[in-house]
């Protein structure tokens, strides 16, 4: 292994050509040949250096360096990394195009993306990747340095920390592909410094705003989706992916097996995102009630849809008139519709499975128990959501606990 470092400038002789460079350690006919001023003046030009390969003989040069010890810590590396035969050569691919080719390849090949992650995904390659300066730069000049500064970016133009967070997940996944690509030999998408998405407490109704809003979408021929939803805490694609095969009205339970989710103008069904997801959710006395009476109504439309011929027989639980399984969109703008009816504070369909799990931790259900009702993945997940309600609710139980007890005086004062 051959190597060293040495100056050189950009001046030139009289006769137009340039000077030599200047080594470590010149001789007498090297100084001759180099810039004056690379001699006499220590910040003239810039370090440079190259590694020769001893087993190959290929020679390896790169410069632009403003001090020796930077070059010489390059050079150190590159050599190292020869001698381990880990060396990737300098890709010229684009970090832009490579995205796209990444995108393309997890899309058919390996864990493939859900539909509403691709087309989470399409939106921050387009609006915010492939704009950037960061999709210019071949893939194997990338550093850290430059990852944090389009992060930085993206903070100055005011995007959201999640939002901000997510678009990083994706740089740090395609750069992760790059190394098992061999395209660099470093990781400069990890270490970050990212904002800090602040988790908001979960504003829910009140039990009486509770009955309110139920009261009113009973009034709806889907008023027992409204009513599963909130008394059982079931995600709004679980419940539209519900079929009438996964209800046993003699347990009075329902196996959640199937998600019925849209991305953009695609409706996609898949099975949970997780094991935990994949769950048997036991049904209440009045929540088993709705769904019989719910059933016989949809019964009572296929048949005058039949006799039309205009009847879908898909399975099922919730449907349009005709038979054919909600949009997942429909639903969501008619809770919102039944919310304003009701004259109630705003809240996301979504929210009412924050109601549900409130409610549950309201009546002192063991938090482990919640958790496994609403199909989280891990407790802590549960824990550190409703850590809240917990404290509410632990309160509750501590002041019933206390007036159990008798005393013989009426007030007790501490001295």
């Amino acid at each position: 292994m051959m190597a060293d470092v040495y100056r050189r400038c950009a001046c030139r002789k009289p006769d137009g050509k340039q000077f030599g460079v200047l080594p470590s350690k010149p001789t007498e006919r090297q100084l001759a040949a180099t810039c004056p001023q690379l001699i006499s003046d220590s910040r003239h030009g810039s370090w440079s250096f190259y590694v020769r390969d001893s087993n190959t003989g290929t020679q390896y040069r790169k410069g632009g360096f403003k001090t020796r010890s930077e070059a010489v810590k390059a050079r150190n590396e590159l050599a190292g990394k020869l001698d381990k035969g880990t060396y990737k050569p300098p890709s010229k691919i684009l970090y832009g195009d490579y995205l796209e080719a990444w995108f393309k390849r997890r899309q058919t090949t390996g864990k493939t993306f859900k539909a509403t992650t691709v087309n989470n995904y399409s939106r921050y390659l387009a609006n915010d990747l492939k704009p950037s300066a960061l999709a210019r730069m071949p893939i194997s000049e990338i550093r850290r340095m430059h990852v944090q500064a389009f992060v930085d970016q993206l903070i100055a133009d005011g995007r959201g920390a999640t939002t901000i967070r997510r678009i990083v997940a994706v740089v740090q996944g395609s750069l992760r592909a790059a190394g098992k690509d061999n395209l660099n030999d470093h990781a400069p998408g990890v270490g970050l410094d990212l904002p800090q998405a602040e988790r908001k407490e979960m504003e829910v109704w009140e039990p009486a705003q509770v009955g309110k809003f139920l009261d009113t979408a009973a009034q709806h021929r889907l008023g027992a989706l409204f009513e599963l939803a909130i008394f059982t805490g079931m995600r709004r694609g679980e419940l539209l992916g519900l079929r009438w095969e996964d209800v046993n009205f003699a347990d009075r339970s329902i196996q959640v097996r199937h998600n019925r989710t849209q991305a953009g103008h695609v409706i996609e069904e898949t099975t949970p995102k997780t094991r935990s997801g994949r769950r048997t959710v036991e049904l209440a006395d009045n929540t088993s009630a709705a769904l019989v009476a719910w059933k016989l109504t949809q019964e009572a439309e296929a048949k005058n849809w039949r006799e039309s011929g205009a009847w879908h027989d898909t399975g099922y639980v919730f449907t349009y008139e005709d038979g054919t399984p909600l949009k997942p969109q429909y639903v969501t703008r008619l809770f919102d519709k039944l919310r304003l009816k009701a004259r109630l504070p705003k809240m996301t369909f979504h929210g009412q499975r924050h109601e549900a799990a409130s409610l549950m931790i309201a009546s002192g259900e063991d938090l482990a128990i919640v958790s496994k009702v609403l199909g989280h993945s891990s407790y802590s997940i549960t824990s550190d959501m409703y850590t809240h309600l917990v404290a509410s609710a632990a309160r509750n139980a501590a002041e019933k606990a206390a007036a159990l007890v008798p005393r013989q005086a009426a007030d007790l004062h501490i001295s």
